[in-house]
């Protein structure tokens, strides 16, 4: 009987396997523009490329998939009587098609599924006098003492693009693939989690709104998942942030493409009364030490994780999109779309996958050392 595996089977430098609970995704990424051409017969389907195809078998198959072959530039596949029915899609440049492999009945398995809904938001709100007196005090926001809510923040989005690699591929759609990734996986780590995205499709999301959200639903872990970019194409690697100035060049240029969104906000996002303000510089020093504590569990985390990728270490910075949020808050910069290898990378489900494992065991261990 073959083994029932949730994860990646089969993985190259072109060709990703991806199985889930309702089915099977088969994932070819390009080097160039795609143009493929598809048969079908029966359960079997055969894709032919238009570029040498490069993979690697391991592991069991999963249940989905009774056969797989490939050669030099095409591969294919016997689905197993499991499955109903198959489509087939390219992204918009061209660079990466999807095959799915739609189950008749899925498993009965938490739903994994990236389109699903965030959960709706929790509508109570604390006051500001109640959380100035805990941060007067020393002590955290008032809502900490139980571990049970975090907001995980897709960075950029709608008319916000981000960063633009060198194939065109944006920014906001892999921070919202890997944090929608996130979200699921923690449905799956730790389902007595209520995990809330500041966005959820690609749409536009103000710097301030998402501290906002995540002060509304009295988060104890607010994640802001992005990938970076520099002039020099040659830069790469992960790197983390926590909320703080910024200390040397790098950081600097970074939190200054981060903020420059607030050019198009509409009506300023600066809070105009003084008690924001004092909030967001006493929030900003009692959960210093808990946010560079989850910033380096996250870089420990990549490293594992990435053995072979530069690790640019734990690193402060002010990004207005962590001021104001009365929680620890951390920055990850995934990799760098501006370097064509890893905008290559971020085109890679297996990968975006990875990186949001990595991401989640940082939040796991986060919360063990809080309890």
């Amino acid at each position: 009987m073959k083994e029932l595996l949730l994860f990646y089977i089969l993985t190259g430098a072109g060709l990703n396997v991806f199985p889930r609970y309702d089915g099977v995704v088969i994932e070819v990424i390009g080097q160039g523009r795609l143009v493929p051409v598809v048969h079908a017969s029966g359960s079997s389907l055969r894709v032919e490329l238009n570029e040498p195809l490069e993979w690697d078998e391991y592991g069991n198959i999963p249940i989905w998939i009774d056969s797989f072959v490939a050669d030099s530039s095409a591969f294919t596949v016997g689905f197993s009587s499991l499955v109903s029915s198959a489509d087939w899609a390219l992204s918009g440049d061209s660079m990466v098609m999807i095959v799915f492999a739609r189950a008749e009945t899925p498993i009965d398995l938490p739903p994994v599924a990236w389109q699903a809904p965030p959960v709706a938001p929790d509508t109570l709100q604390w006051s500001d006098s109640l959380v100035y007196a805990a941060l007067e005090s020393g002590e955290g926001s008032p809502w900490l003492a139980d571990f049970d809510c975090i907001v995980i923040d897709p960075g950029h989005g709608g008319r916000d693009p981000g960063a633009v690699g060198l194939s065109g591929s944006c920014e906001k759609d892999r921070a919202l693939e890997m944090s929608l990734m996130v979200r699921d996986l923690l449905f799956l780590r730790m389902p007595e989690l209520r995990v809330v995205l500041t966005r959820n499709a690609d749409e536009y999301v103000s710097l301030g709104a998402r501290t906002r959200l995540a002060n509304r639903n009295r988060a104890d872990l607010f994640v802001s998942i992005h990938c970076n970019a520099a002039v020099n194409r040659t830069a790469n690697g992960y790197e983390t942030f926590f909320l703080s100035r910024a200390r040397t060049d790098d950081a600097r240029t970074v939190e200054m493409l981060e903020n420059n969104v607030l050019e198009m906000d509409e009506i300023s996002d600066a809070p105009s009364d003084p008690l924001s303000f004092l909030l967001a510089d006493m929030a900003q020093s009692i959960f210093q030490n808990q946010s560079s504590f989850l910033a380096g569990s996250v870089q420990n985390n990549f490293g594992g994780m990435f053995p072979q990728r530069r690790n640019r270490g734990v690193k402060q910075a002010g990004f207005y999109v962590l001021r104001g949020a009365y929680m620890p808050a951390v920055l990850v910069e995934v990799a760098f779309i501006s370097n064509q290898a890893e905008e290559q990378d971020l085109l890679s489900l297996d990968f975006r996958f990875r990186a949001a494992q990595a991401i989640v065991e940082s939040i796991i261990q986060y919360a063990e050392r809080e309890n």
